[in-house]
């Protein structure tokens, strides 16, 4: 897609949503997304409603399934269930990584990339817990990290902070 406009793009990620919730009535949202050699891994993290399946469609992607590594190459895909922890980042310290996503049912998917994308890669620690508060419903962390978010969620809207507007 280089001759078109990304949705949005970050210092490691260029990203093009494909179908929305809106385009869709609900079914996917659909995003291709380039990512940087050496980009990290997102936090571990589970769709509690929604299921993924993911095509490679150049380099290789790694992504973490349950605590079980995977290498997917060009032409594989991968299919995540809901409910079931993971993580995705680019193979290759040296090559681009390209990949196809789609999550299905779509809620309110295409809000919370977008969201995240006006937060940025340096997002502050209090916005991330909004972010993950405001979203649960399509977005949960995994581990100890997730018995953070309602507090910290708390602490941001007494605060007076607020998620962005996508």
């Amino acid at each position: 897609m280089p001759d078109t406009m990304p949705t949005h793009e970050s210092p490691t990620s260029r990203v093009w949503y494909l179908r929305t919730a809106q385009s869709s009535d609900g079914e996917v949202h659909e995003q291709r997304v380039e990512y940087a050699p050496g980009s990290p891994f997102p936090p571990a993290h589970f769709h509690p409603a929604q299921d993924e399946h993911f095509e490679v469609e150049q380099g290789r992607m790694r992504f973490v399934v349950d605590g079980r590594e995977q290498l997917v190459e060009a032409g594989g895909g991968i299919d995540i269930t809901r409910g079931t922890p993971h993580q995705a980042r680019n193979g290759s310290e040296t090559e681009v990584a390209v990949v196809r996503w789609e999550t299905r049912p779509a809620l309110r998917t295409t809000e919370f990339f977008s969201t995240a994308a006006c937060l940025g890669s340096q997002a502050r620690l209090l916005d991330s817990a909004l972010l993950a508060r405001e979203f649960r419903e399509v977005f949960r962390l995994t581990g100890p990290t997730r018995l953070l978010v309602p507090p910290l969620a708390g602490l941001a809207r007494v605060l007076g902070r607020s998620l962005p507007e996508p």
